[in-house]
């Protein structure tokens, strides 16, 4: 008997939190999947629109992204093409 096995192709999205507010912010992802204070790497199919928030800790703002085509405080919009 021989088994052909099959599984999705996906690309990895990691977000890195930086600066002095870093251990307390938090990024979450929509779709699900990021929840980056423990969780911050997640494989997406090909093609997903991926949107990160990012909600700064008490006492801190956050400040803005960087990387991936995303700058400013709005949420960032990452299309997972490679």
């Amino acid at each position: 008997m021989v088994t052909a096995t099959f599984t999705l192709d996906t690309y990895t999205l990691t977000v890195t939190k930086a600066g002095a507010g870093a251990a307390t912010g938090t990024v979450s992802s929509s779709p699900a999947g990021i929840a980056c204070g423990s969780d911050c790497t997640e494989g997406y199919a090909p093609g997903t629109l991926v949107t990160l928030t990012a909600t700064a800790g008490s006492g801190y703002i956050f400040t803005g992204w960087s990387g991936a085509g995303c700058s400013g405080t709005d949420p960032c919009a990452v299309t997972m093409d490679a």
